[in-house]
C-alpha cells in the first residue's frame, strides 16, 4: 500500500528535471514599480537609494511541470557561489570565482552569463541544498507558487489568547521558518527537505488579509507584520534583498489572488465557468459519487452533518447471506472509501460532532469505522463539545482529486436514498432499496443506535418517510473554491486541537484561475448561462413540435374513469366514485368563483375552452359549462403587456433532450461561515444575500423548494429577510400590473418525531409556529401584510407540499400514505438562475455565524427556445430543464403542459389537481396536516371519518405528488413551546 501523503504532497527532486531560463532585468525601483502601489516612502527611499537602483535579475525556473519566477541580484549570486564552494564536490568553485568576471556595465551580458552559471550548476547529477532553496524548489508539491524561501518568525499572534499567551508572546524568540507563498495561501515549514516538510500552519487568503511592514509601521526597516482572520504573523527578514522580495510577492498576492476581496453578494468566491449536473432525489446522486470516488486517484475530501459508514450507494442491495460478496457490498460507502484509501488516496473527512444527547448521528462511530478501514482514511469531529454549541456544520459536500465536486443537499447517511417514484414500502423480499435501518420515517420513529445498522426501525405497516432532494455535481473552476472551503474548515479544525504534534495542515492546490470573471461586471444579471444535468428517468424526448393553439384549445381533462366495459356491480362501486369526486371538484370550482381566483388562460372565442370537464357518465357537462360560462364576464383576461398575451400559432413547443450531459455554465459558491466554523474574523453571509438579491431582480417568477420557511415575518427572534423580499417584489408586480407568480414546496410537516396530539411533539410544533408565523398567521406575515395592502396572495404566491400513498405488503396489506419529507434548498428565478445548495429558509442557515453552509449559483452560457407568460422566450438550460423536471414530477404533467411557468392554464390545472389530491387523502385516510384540524381536539372527530375502503376506487384519481399546504392547520393553537416542557430551556433561536 502506497502512502498517499506521500504520493501527493512530497517528492524526491529529480534533478535532471530542472531547467531555467532568463526573463529579463531591471532595478530593484523599477520592479517594485510595477506594482502600482506606492511600496516604500520617500524616507527609506533615500536611505536605501543605492540598493534600490541595484539592478535584479529574472529567471523563470520549471520544474515538475510548473513554472515560478524568481528575482537575484548578483550579491545573491556571489553568496550562492561561496555556499558551492564549502562543499567538497564542487571544487571547481575553489579555484575559480565565476561571479567576479561579470560585465556589470552590460546587463544584457551579464544575465546571460548567470543563466549559464546556473544551466551548468544544474546540469550536475547531485545538486546541493543551498541550489534548490536559492531556485525556490522544495520537497512540497504546490502548484502556481509566487515566493518561496526563509524568514524569522515570531511565535504568538493567534486570534484568541489567554492572558498569560500574550506575555508568552512577547518574550517570544524568533525561529527561521521556510515560507511558501501561493495564489490562495502563505504557509510555513521547517525547511525545503524532505524530513523538514511538514506544514507548519497554513493561513488563506481573504479580504481581511494585509499586512504592514517598514520602520514606521512595524519598528525595523525589515520587519513585516501579516493580519489573517485566524492570527497574526510577524516576520523579519534577513537582510533587505529577502525583505524586498517578500514585499513584492504579497503584493503580487493581494493583486493576483481573487480571495483577498469580496466578491458578489460579499462571497468569498469569485465568479467562475464549470461544467454542472443537476440531480432531483438522491439515486443517480449516490451513483455517482460512487464512479468518482473508485476513480480518485489523489484526494477525496467530505464533509457532512450525518455521514453513516454502512450507507450503500448504490441501489438495490441484495441482503441474502450469500450474496454478500456480490458488488453491491462493494457498494457500501465505507467499503469504497477503503478501496480509494488502499490505492494510496488520501481521505479526509469532517463531521459535524453532534451530542448523542441531543442527536442520533454518532460521529464518533463514523469516525471509528472509517479510520480502522486505513491509515489513509482520516476524520475529524467539530465543533468540541466540551461546552456545547448550539449550532451545526451542516454542509454538504465531496470533492474528488480537487477536480469533481458534490453538494447539495444530501448526506451520505441513512434515510436519504430515494428515486422520483418515492415508494412507501420494499417490494422485493432480497434486492432491496432500504435495507436494514435504512427503512426509516423519523416522524414515526426517530434513528437510534445507528451503529447498530442491522435493526429494524419499523412495525408491520408503517411506511417509510420518502425523502426529496436536490443535488449538484461541478467539474471546473468553482471546484477549486470548494477545495479551498475544506481546506480553510480542515485547518482550522487542526488548529483548534490540543494535540498539536498531530497535527496534520493541508493546503487546497492552486489551480489556473480560468474562466475568471470579474466581479464589477454591470451586466451579469444578463444570465447569458446554462447547464443542464438530471436524473436517470428525467429523459423528456417530445417526438414532434406542438402548436401552441392545440394546447390552447385542448380541453382541460382530469380524467375521472377510463374506458367503462364492466358489470353493473362495477358501475356502481366506480359511479360512488365519481360522486365523490364530483362534489370535491364541485366544492372547489364555487370556492375559487367566490374568490374570483380561476382565471381562463386565453381570450378564446371558444367557450368551451375555458372551464374543466369532469368525464363520467353520472356528470351533466351541460350544467358545469353554463356554471362557468355564467362567471365569465368577472374572467377576462387582462391585456395588459404584464398578463398573458395571446399566442402566435405559428410559434412551437421547442423540442429539449434531457440527456446525462454536462454544459459549461458561470457559477459562484456561496457560504454562511464565521469565527465558529472556519476561523474567519468577518461572518459571511453570502447565501442570504444571493436569495435577497435574486428575489429583487426576479423578473417573471420565482420557485423555491426547502426543508423550512422562516423568515423576519414571523417577528422576534427571526432576523433572515427572505419573506420581506418575496413581499417587496410581489407588491411592484402589483403596481405594475405585472404577472408574476411565486411557488413554494415545503414539507408538509416537520421531520421531528411525534404526533400532534402527544406530548412528545413540542419540537414539531415549535417548527410549524414559526413557518406558520412566516406564511399566514401572527399579524405580520406574508399573506396578511400582501392583505392588508389590498393584495390578493393566491394570485402571486402558492404554497404545495407532497404526499405519497401505497399498499402495503402483503398478506395484511392496507392502503397507506405518509409525507414525502422535502430536505431541497433550491430557488430557481426566470428559467435563467439557480441556486442549489444546503442552506434552508432559516435563521441557522442564513444569518452565516450560527450554521454553516455552502450553496453554489448557477447561471448557463445555453439558451434553449422555451415560453413565458405565453411569449416565445429565451430560457437557460440548467435552470429551465431542472425546474420543468420537477413540476412534472410533482404534478405528473407532461412537458408542453409545464413549460410556461406563467401558463394560466397551468396554473388551474396543476392548483385543481393538488386539490383533488388533497381532498382525496382526507376522505380515504383522514391524514394530517389539514385545515380542517384548527385545534389539536379536532383530530380524533377527523380521524375517525377516514374511508379505507374507498381506496380501490378513489386512487386512481390522485395524479403526482403535490397537495396543497394546509395554511388554517391548527390555527387556534398555541403552536409554541410551553413553560412546562423541557424543551423551553433551549434557546428560541435554536428553532429558527
Amino acid at each position: 500500500m502506497i502512502d498517499s501523503q506521500t504520493q501527493q504532497r512530497f517528492r524526491d527532486i529529480q534533478y535532471n528535471k530542472i531547467d531555467v531560463q532568463p526573463i529579463n532585468h531591471t532595478t530593484i525601483k523599477d520592479l517594485i514599480g510595477t506594482l502600482n502601489n506606492k511600496v516604500f516612502d520617500e524616507k527609506f527611499e533615500q536611505k536605501y537609494s543605492n540598493y534600490l537602483n541595484e539592478r535584479v535579475f529574472l529567471f523563470k525556473v520549471i520544474y515538475d511541470g510548473q513554472g515560478w519566477e524568481i528575482r537575484r541580484t548578483i550579491g545573491q549570486f556571489q553568496q550562492l557561489e561561496k555556499d558551492m564552494a564549502n562543499n567538497i564536490f564542487y571544487f571547481i568553485f575553489h579555484k575559480k570565482k565565476i561571479t567576479g568576471s561579470l560585465e556589470r556595465d552590460d546587463p544584457k551580458k551579464t544575465l546571460v552569463l548567470l543563466h549559464k552559471f546556473l544551466k551548468m550548476i544544474t546540469s550536475n547529477e547531485i545538486i546541493p541544498q543551498c541550489v534548490l532553496t536559492f531556485l525556490e524548489i522544495s520537497c512540497i508539491n504546490l502548484p502556481f507558487k509566487m515566493k518561496e524561501g526563509f524568514m524569522e518568525k515570531k511565535s504568538g499572534g493567534r486570534s484568541t489568547r489567554t492572558c498569560c499567551q500574550s506575555l508568552e508572546t512577547k518574550l517570544a524568540k524568533w525561529d527561521k521558518r521556510y515560507f511558501i507563498i501561493t495564489q490562495q495561501s502563505l504557509l510555513y515549514l521547517k525547511g525545503p527537505e524532505k524530513e523538514r516538510c511538514q506544514i507548519r500552519e497554513c493561513l488563506s487568503f481573504d479580504n481581511d488579509f494585509s499586512f504592514l511592514y517598514g520602520k514606521k509601521e512595524t519598528g525595523d526597516d525589515n520587519k513585516i507584520i501579516i493580519f489573517f482572520s485566524q492570527r497574526k504573523l510577524i516576520l523579519k527578514a534577513e537582510n533587505l534583498t529577502a525583505y524586498i522580495d517578500f514585499i513584492y510577492s504579497l503584493f503580487k498576492s493581494i493583486k493576483e489572488s481573487p480571495y483577498t476581496k469580496l466578491h458578489r453578494f460579499g462571497s468569498f468566491s469569485p465568479i467562475r465557468t464549470s461544467d454542472c449536473k443537476w440531480y432531483i432525489d438522491g439515486d443517480q446522486y449516490f451513483e455517482d459519487v460512487c464512479d468518482a470516488i473508485l476513480q480518485a486517484k489523489e484526494t477525496i475530501y467530505i464533509t457532512d452533518w450525518w455521514l453513516s459508514p454502512e450507507m450503500y450507494l448504490k441501489r438495490p442491495v441484495d441482503v441474502r447471506k450469500y450474496a454478500q460478496s456480490s458488488e453491491f457490498l462493494y457498494t457500501r460507502l465505507d467499503n469504497v472509501l477503503k478501496l480509494a484509501a488502499d490505492k494510496g488516496v488520501k481521505v479526509l473527512v469532517l463531521l459535524y460532532n453532534a451530542l448523542l444527547s441531543f442527536l442520533y448521528n454518532d460521529p464518533k462511530h463514523s469516525k471509528m469505522q472509517l479510520e480502522s478501514m486505513s491509515p489513509n482514511i482520516r476524520v475529524l469531529k467539530h465543533p468540541s463539545q466540551a461546552i456545547p454549541k448550539l449550532f451545526s456544520h451542516h454542509e454538504k459536500m465531496v470533492v474528488i482529486d480537487q477536480k469533481i465536486g458534490f453538494m447539495g443537499g444530501l448526506d451520505l447517511c441513512f434515510g436519504r436514498w430515494d428515486n422520483q417514484k418515492h415508494l412507501l414500502f420494499d417490494v422485493h423480499p432480497f434486492e432491496q432499496l432500504w435495507p436494514q435501518i435504512d427503512f426509516s420515517n423519523s416522524r414515526v420513529r426517530d434513528f437510534f443506535d445507528v451503529r447498530n445498522y442491522e435493526q429494524t426501525l419499523l412495525k408491520e405497516n408503517e411506511p417509510r418517510m420518502p425523502w426529496h432532494d436536490i443535488a449538484i455535481q461541478i467539474k471546473g473552476d468553482s471546484v477549486i473554491d470548494l477545495s479551498r472551503h475544506f481546506v480553510q474548515y480542515w485547518n482550522h479544525v487542526m488548529m483548534t486541537k490540543q494535540k498539536k504534534k498531530k497535527q496534520e495542515l493541508i493546503h487546497a492546490n492552486d489551480l489556473k484561475m480560468e474562466g475568471f470573471v470579474p466581479t464589477d461586471t454591470s451586466s451579469f444579471i444578463d444570465y447569458s448561462n446554462v447547464v443542464y444535468a438530471g436524473r436517470k428517468e428525467s429523459l423528456i424526448q417530445m417526438k414532434q413540435p406542438i402548436l401552441l393553439d392545440q394546447i390552447k384549445t385542448k380541453e382541460v381533462q382530469i380524467e375521472m374513469n377510463q374506458t367503462i366495459q364492466q358489470d353493473d356491480y362495477e358501475n356502481q362501486r366506480q359511479s360512488n366514485a365519481q360522486l365523490f369526486i364530483q362534489q370535491q371538484y364541485k366544492d372547489f370550482i364555487n370556492q375559487q368563483m367566490q374568490e374570483k381566483k380561476l382565471i381562463p388562460t386565453v381570450d378564446d372565442d371558444d367557450e368551451e375552452q375555458n372551464y374543466y370537464i369532469l368525464e363520467s357518465k353520472l356528470i351533466n357537462q351541460d350544467k358545469w359549462k353554463s356554471k362557468i360560462k355564467a362567471e365569465k364576464s368577472d374572467l377576462k383576461v387582462l391585456k395588459n403587456s404584464g398578463m398573458q398575451a395571446k399566442m402566435n400559432l405559428e410559434f412551437f413547443i421547442p423540442h429539449i433532450e434531457m440527456n446525462q450531459n454536462q454544459q459549461s455554465c458561470i457559477t459562484q459558491l456561496t457560504r454562511s461561515s464565521g469565527t465558529w466554523s472556519t476561523g474567519i474574523k468577518q461572518t459571511e453571509k453570502s447565501i442570504q444575500n444571493a436569495y435577497l438579491s435574486l428575489i429583487q431582480d426576479a423578473k417573471h417568477y420565482i420557485y423555491i423548494e426547502n426543508q423550512f420557511f422562516i423568515s423576519n415575518t414571523a417577528g422576534y427572534p427571526v432576523k433572515n429577510l427572505v419573506a420581506n423580499a418575496l413581499i417587496s417584489r410581489i407588491k411592484e408586480a402589483h403596481e405594475k400590473q405585472q404577472r408574476f407568480k411565486v411557488i413554494v414546496f415545503v414539507p408538509l410537516l416537520p421531520g421531528f418525531e411525534g404526533e400532534i396530539d402527544q406530548s412528545n411533539s413540542a419540537v414539531l410544533k415549535v417548527q410549524l409556529h414559526f413557518e406558520y408565523q412566516t406564511i399566514s398567521r401572527g399579524g405580520k406575515s406574508i399573506i396578511e401584510t400582501l392583505k392588508q395592502d389590498g393584495i390578493k396572495p393566491e394570485n402571486y404566491i402558492q404554497f404545495f407540499g407532497l404526499r405519497q400513498h401505497e399498499l402495503s405488503p402483503e398478506p395484511n396489506s392496507i392502503p397507506v400514505t405518509e409525507i414525502i419529507y422535502i430536505h431541497s434548498k433550491l430557488i430557481i428565478v426566470d428559467d435563467e438562475i439557480a441556486l442549489i445548495g444546503s442552506a434552508n429558509i432559516n435563521d441557522r442557515s442564513l444569518l452565516g455565524n450560527r450554521d454553516s453552509e455552502l450553496a453554489i449559483i448557477v447561471q448557463d452560457q445555453i439558451k434553449v427556445d422555451s415560453i413565458m407568460n405565453g411569449i416565445p422566450y429565451k430560457a437557460s438550460k440548467f435552470a429551465h430543464t431542472l425546474r420543468t423536471a420537477l413540476y412534472m414530477e410533482h404534478f405528473d404533467m407532461k412537458y408542453e403542459q409545464v413549460i410556461d411557468p406563467l401558463s394560466l392554464q397551468f396554473e388551474k390545472e396543476s392548483t385543481a389537481q393538488a386539490n383533488i389530491n388533497t381532498r382525496i387523502y382526507k376522505q380515504i385516510f383522514a391524514c394530517y396536516p389539514h385545515d380542517d384540524i384548527k385545534k389539536v381536539s379536532d383530530y380524533e372527530e377527523f380521524k375517525a371519518k377516514k374511508h379505507l375502503d374507498e381506496y380501490d376506487q378513489l386512487k386512481q384519481f390522485i395524479k403526482g405528488f403535490a397537495v396543497t399546504f394546509p395554511l388554517q392547520f391548527l390555527c387556534e393553537e398555541n403552536l409554541n413551546i410551553k413553560v412546562s416542557q423541557k424543551e423551553y430551556l433551549v434557546p428560541e433561536i435554536s428553532f429558527t
